[in-house]
């Protein structure tokens, strides 16, 4: 059997990985501090829906950093797009209870 064989048919001896270490690019991985921020305030309106004053203030939080991070990132995040909806969320249905509250009381 001939030396160069056992190489997959290659006729030299040297193998096919690079003997330099592969470097990867760590800081495409990164989250965006906004983005949490955004999904975090998001959370808490929809938690906090049935106070008053609240969910609303949460909401507006949530949404601003969440647009930010949005238009900053140039495409659509799933935490920031997340933390826009959830924020959103959490405003209508706090402006509901607040007007449902309202309705009642008068």
């Amino acid at each position: 059997m001939d030396q160069n064989s056992q190489y997959n048919g290659n006729s030299y001896p040297y193998p096919l990985v690079s003997p330099h270490p592969v470097v990867v690019n760590q800081l495409e991985h990164k989250k965006d501090g906004l983005a949490v921020c955004s999904l975090v305030t998001g959370i808490f309106s929809i938690l906090f829906c049935w106070c008053l004053v609240i969910p609303l203030i949460l909401s507006l939080i949530g949404v601003i950093p969440g647009i930010i991070s949005l238009a900053r990132t140039g495409q659509h995040t799933g935490l920031a797009l997340a933390g826009v909806i959830l924020s959103a969320i959490g405003l209508v249905i706090g402006v509901a209870i607040l007007l449902l509250l309202l309705m009642v009381t008068f």
